[in-house]
């Protein structure tokens, strides 16, 4: 029989979490909430629903649901890249030192 751990005691083995490490996520998912929405803004000002702009990208309906809601495979560069396709536009990768302005259509990953 297998020896199966109650949640309560999975928890105290992994330590408490910090504030640090509290910060740190909530920056990430704040970051991938702005992208979500960016694609759904552009996926709807391009006048394509959920299902038309998988066709496009020779995926799934839900693959799109996620990456709008901000999640799926952590939005991969080649999955951004088929996006930016379906949508006729570019993705642009940059690391600059300094960024001095937002531009349009854009979220900024720090």
């Amino acid at each position: 029989m297998a020896n199966y751990s109650r949640w309560e005691d999975v928890k105290q083995r992994r330590g408490a979490v910090g504030d640090e490490v509290r910060g740190e996520v909530r920056g990430e998912v704040e970051q991938d909430l702005a992208l979500g929405q960016l694609i759904y803004d552009l996926r709807t000002s391009a006048g394509l629903s959920q299902r038309e702009l998988a066709a496009r990208m020779k995926t799934t309906q839900s693959v799109i649901s996620r990456l709008e809601e901000g999640g799926g495979a952590r939005n991969r560069i080649d999955t951004l890249a088929r996006l930016a396709t379906a949508l006729g536009r570019h993705l642009v990768l940059s690391f600059p030192e300094e960024v001095s302005a937002r531009t349009a259509d854009s979220v900024q990953v720090n």
